[in-house]
């Protein structure tokens, strides 16, 4: 089984690259950069590294790769079935590696003789969402234990399934965010707007057993509503959204899906649309500031109720 439009592991990074990332990871974090973008710039950049490493092992050092060899990798990544639009990203997120690095190393860009794949108009590609089946399969798989791990990413699942949260809000949530009683959270959006989201029955169920267990953790006085296993570092916190995805993409691995965070936001704004609810309630309860996200989210919902009518218009007209 397989979710269109979300990632595979990336590849090892090799030695001779590590040391680059890091320093580009510093210059961003100087820069001011937020934590995603210091985390999707480097991660692209790793991703391309790795893929050197593999694919070209005689390369040893970045000035050896040109602009042929950076135009052969987004081939392989238009090639492994990536959207337009993620490949635009990811392209985009090393081009701002090669900029700091012709800087540091007053080198040619290779990136200025690289084409990049334009990505697609809002609404021109209707963005995947996950089958009812596989969401079934998954929420059941994390619910078959009921040890802390499965209890938390039960309670993960379905929260993201059943708010349509983005990552970055579900993952910084406090104890104090949530309000079982009216099954409600109120998460933190773009640009720090808060608001409050609904979750259903079952979520608010998986959450009370996550809360159970989530006392009996070591630092279960953390304000964090999220833990990890396991708490290695002298300062503990909760866990970060990059540690959020990687318990998302675990769990579909483990099936054989490959899974992101946002496809539950995907499907959570069809499945909503595809059952009738309104439009203007699903832009609040998203925290679109725009009518145009909701026009690019709902087209696959569109598409689907057309096909669904078809059979209800006798378009031959018994012919």
């Amino acid at each position: 089984m397989t979710a269109a439009g979300a990632r595979n592991p990336r590849p090892p990074v090799p030695t001779w690259a590590q040391p680059w990332i890091d320093s580009f990871r510093l210059y961003l974090e100087a820069a001011g950069r937020d934590e995603k973008t210091v985390y999707r710039y480097t991660d692209a950049t790793g991703w391309l590294a790795g893929w050197l490493a593999a694919e070209r092992p005689k390369v040893d050092d970045w000035d050896q790769v040109d602009h042929k060899l950076v135009q052969a990798w987004i081939v392989a990544l238009q090639q492994a079935g990536y959207s337009r639009k993620y490949v635009n990203a990811i392209a985009g997120a090393v081009q701002q590696f090669w900029a700091w690095w012709a800087a540091e190393e007053d080198l040619p860009n290779p990136m200025t003789r690289v084409t990049i794949p334009a990505a697609p108009k809002l609404g021109e590609e209707p963005p995947p969402v996950l089958a009812a089946e596989h969401l079934a399969e998954l929420i059941r798989d994390a619910e078959k234990g009921r040890d802390f791990e499965s209890r938390r990413d039960a309670a993960l699942l379905r929260l993201f399934a059943s708010t349509g949260a983005r990552l970055a809000e579900v993952a910084g949530l406090a104890l104090t965010d949530l309000d079982q009683k009216k099954r409600e959270a109120t998460v933190t959006g773009k640009g720090s707007k808060r608001r409050t989201v609904r979750y259903d029955a079952k979520a608010a169920l998986a959450l009370d057993r996550y809360l159970r267990v989530r006392t009996k953790h070591r630092h279960h006085e953390l304000p964090a509503l999220w833990l990890a296993v396991r708490v290695r570092s002298a300062t503990p916190a909760g866990m970060t959204p990059s540690g959020v995805r990687q318990v998302v993409q675990r769990r579909g691995a483990q099936l054989g899906l490959r899974l992101h965070p946002h496809l539950f936001r995907h499907t959570f704004a069809h499945r909503w649309l595809d059952a009738g609810g309104a439009e203007g309630d699903l832009e609040e309860l998203c925290g679109w500031d725009s009518s145009q996200m909701l026009r690019h989210y709902g087209r696959s919902a569109r598409s689907a109720r057309a096909r669904r009518a078809y059979d209800r218009v006798d378009v031959m007209g018994g012919v």
